[in-house]
């Protein structure tokens, strides 16, 4: 069981938002005292009748959260035992989104590895169906190819671009899975760009050399170097990022300056 000192700090209700329901606030509370550590796997959290009581809120609430978390596969919910937590590893790639801020600030490591995931899927996606594209269909995926490497891009419309790119891959392709995958992973990566867009660089001129090699193996309806296109820009579009959270951890490290209580 989560020792009493990590009890007494962990599980707060985030603010509330108009639209959302107690149990879906009271859920992310709990997930996120998991994915920090403060309940650690195997150890059980604090009953239905003792989290209600702390939380001021009542147990059909809190009950319901348990279940969110145990669809996710943080938590197993055992009769006469409570909700045991599991390992992360066990969860749900629904968790993934979580996880990039579930530290204090935004997780490198997690964000690098979506990303390694986005672009395997978006080459990958790409590839596969650029042999059967409607003409229609290429031409707005053109479109979109030649808008990517537009001085004045912002990270965030980049990577929106991006994900309007394998839309219409999936659409030609009648590929539900990979729109599925795309809706789990293009929030968390859209999550990551937008915490860091201050930090940002300038445009990169590489971008368009980038977008004319991917706009030729379109032309092409060539698999290879469409996937090699892709790969290629979404390197571009990393190099950036890198950059960005070299600056956005720079900043964190940096010494706050202390405000003096009022008089």
């Amino acid at each position: 069981m989560a020792d009493r000192g990590a009890e007494t700090t962990a599980v707060r209700i985030p603010v509330r938002e108009p639209g959302r329901k107690q149990s879906d606030r009271i859920a992310d509370g709990l997930r996120a005292d998991i994915l920090r550590r403060r309940y650690r796997p195997g150890e059980r959290l604090p009953a239905e009748r003792e989290l209600a009581t702390r939380l001021g809120v009542n147990r059909g609430s809190v009950r319901e959260a348990l279940k969110k978390l145990e669809q996710q596969g943080l938590v197993e919910i055992r009769r006469g035992d409570g909700a045991i937590v599991r390992h992360p590893e066990d969860a749900s790639v629904e968790v993934v989104r979580h996880l990039l801020c579930a530290g204090d600030g935004l997780d490198r490591r997690v964000l690098e590895e979506v990303l390694d995931i986005h672009e395997m899927l978006l080459a990958g996606a790409v590839a596969l169906t650029v042999r059967q594209l409607p003409d229609a269909a290429l031409a707005r995926a053109r479109a979109l190819v030649a808008d990517l490497a537009r001085p004045g891009r912002t990270p965030g419309e980049f990577h929106r671009h991006i994900g309007a790119l394998v839309e219409i891959t999936a659409e030609a392709g009648g590929h539900l899975v990979q729109r599925l995958f795309r809706n789990t992973f293009e929030p968390a990566v859209l999550d990551g760009v937008s915490a860091l867009c201050p930090y940002f660089p300038g445009d990169d001129p590489g971008f368009g050399d980038a977008a004319r090699n991917l706009d030729a193996a379109l032309v092409a309806r060539d698999p290879e170097a469409v996937a090699a296109g892709v790969r290629q820009l979404a390197r571009r579009a990393r190099q950036r990022l890198a950059q960005a959270l070299d600056a956005y951890e720079a900043d964190r490290a940096r010494p706050r300056a202390v405000t003096p209580p009022a008089a």
